[in-house]
């Protein structure tokens, strides 16, 4: 194992709109494990996240003419996110994961058995591996979870194969992808149609402010100061990284909350910066009443108001168990009239934005995790409730702490190719750097793409200029990986332990 080096080649030219489809199959699939260490702790909803695993998926695969191919997929494995059931602890959370994305495995391969385009491969391996998951007792957001490795991997692989990039094969399309079999009022709809002309080659930072996230550099502990070459503390983001957008964790504490709220909004309203803000209630409202209540209080807080009139939208505020419910919609309705909802955790199946529309909510998040395929539906979607209603439906860029390299590459270039401007990261913030990659990636990724790295000190980080990262240099064949994905650096899953974290 080793990976591949795909950066010197540049990506194909394509008609656009003229679905061309290479039938492929799986050959082969291998898991590897990475660890990765925190350089500060990162609080979300009821976890703090010190040290996480990151999978590794390496899939090889033949195209119908014979020509292989290999193609890349990971994401870290976190704790209380995917499911968020109390009797689970941390190393149950990813015994679920890593269960579901084998089983993911054994489903494409499955349906793969002859050579069908990647998103026939996809709908079979799917729908089975949310079979599966029901069996087992199983969430739709966990299997999703595992389904999305291997779609990642395939659509990687056939760009690599076909020297095309993401948005190249979203153009052609390259993956057969039926819109209209997701969401019956997409016939005639192709992904050309509903992507960014030409994919973004800047997408404005939007900083997360974790629940134990310092908000001045005054309240930092001399024992608890990093020293590392990276700000800490938000009023250092703000000033050193020239940011605007800023996403806010809240706990469903109402007064823990508004204090929070203040304070960081005095460090925003005084930086003078025409800021944007989006909430994240990381389903931590258990009932709607609660939840309208601090949104009435935000309101009409003299201390908040600027706050509170920057506000974009609000993510995922009510428990998954109700978010959906019939008996939220009014509710739902009435602080959508302030302001935007949409829904995050209780995305967990291909229909799920549809009925989150029914009640009330404008928007979705996409993240690489809930699955590609199924965020081009949603972006379609969204496009054709829009159109229709007159009200703006929309996609947001969420951060599951995405981390370098294939994780937060994939995550970018999809994002760029829907067109959507601004995302949540977080990973940079909470990790120090690449420390955590090999030195034959570091090495790659500095030589690759400097654009989007810099040295710090004696480390290469994410470069944040005004506020922006560059993401032009993702536009290689495949998903945006673009170097050396450095599998010998890894652990094999069989030989990997919970306990080595």
């Amino acid at each position: 194992p080793g990976g591949r080096d795909q950066a010197d080649v540049a990506g194909g030219s394509c008609s656009r709109g003229v679905s061309m489809s290479h039938p492929l199959s799986i050959s082969d699939v291998q898991l590897f494990i990475r660890n990765v260490r925190t350089r500060m702790p990162f609080r979300y909803g009821v976890a703090t996240l010190v040290s996480v695993p990151m999978l590794h998926l390496q899939v090889d695969v033949e195209l119908a003419d014979g020509k292989l191919s290999t193609g890349y997929a990971a994401d870290i494995l976190p704790p209380k996110w995917f499911d968020k059931d109390p009797a689970k602890d941390y190393e149950q959370n990813v015994e679920d994961l890593i269960h579901v994305a084998m089983a993911a495995v054994t489903a494409y391969r499955e349906a793969s058995a002859r050579p069908r385009t990647v998103f026939d491969i996809w709908r079979d391996g799917y729908s089975a591996t949310i079979e599966h998951s029901d069996r087992h007792g199983l969430n739709h957001l966990t299997a999703s979870h595992g389904s999305s490795l291997m779609e990642r991997a395939l659509i990687d692989a056939l760009g690599v194969a076909l020297d095309q990039t993401y948005h190249d094969l979203l153009t052609t399309n390259e993956l057969g992808l039926d819109l209209a079999s997701l969401h019956g009022e997409l016939t005639g709809v192709q992904p050309a149609d509903v992507i960014s002309p030409e994919p973004l080659r800047s997408i404005i930072l939007r900083h997360t402010v974790g629940l134990n996230d310092p908000i001045l550099a005054s309240q930092i502990l001399p024992e608890d100061r990093l020293d590392d070459g990276l700000p800490q503390a938000l009023e250092e983001y703000a000033v050193c990284q020239g940011l605007t957008y800023f996403k806010v964790k809240i706990s469903g504490d109402l007064n823990a909350d508004l204090d929070r709220l203040r304070e960081i909004a005095s460090i925003l309203d005084e930086n003078g910066s025409d800021y944007k803000v989006t909430l994240d209630g990381n389903e931590q409202f258990k009932e709607m009443e609660s939840f309208e209540r601090l949104v009435a209080d935000m309101r009409g807080d003299k201390a908040l108001h600027e706050f509170f009139n920057r506000i974009l939208y609000i993510e995922q505020p009510l428990d998954r168990a109700i978010a959906l419910d019939s008996d939220v919609a009014s509710g739902i309705r009435a602080v959508a009239a302030m302001k935007p909802i949409l829904v995050d955790e209780s995305d967990g199946d291909i229909n799920s934005f549809r009925l989150a529309i029914d009640r009330g909510y404008t928007g979705v998040s996409t993240k690489n995790c809930k699955g590609l395929i199924k965020a081009v539906a949603n972006q379609a979607l969204a496009r054709y409730r829009g159109e229709r209603t007159g009200v703006s439906h929309f996609l947001s860029a969420e951060d599951l702490m995405n981390l370098p390299i294939v994780p937060v590459h994939q995550d970018l270039t999809h994002i760029a190719a829907l067109g959507i401007d601004h995302a949540e990261r977080n990973g940079h913030h909470y990790v120090r750097g690449l420390d955590h990659l090999s030195p034959a990636e570091r090495s790659a990724c500095e030589e690759r793409h400097g654009n989007l790295y810099e040295p710090v000190d004696s480390m290469l980080a994410l470069r944040v200029d005004g506020g922006r990262v560059d993401v032009s240099s993702l536009q290689v064949p495949g998903l945006g990986v673009g170097v050396l994905t450095d599998t010998s650096s890894m652990v094999e899953l069989d030989n990997w332990s919970f306990a080595s974290l």
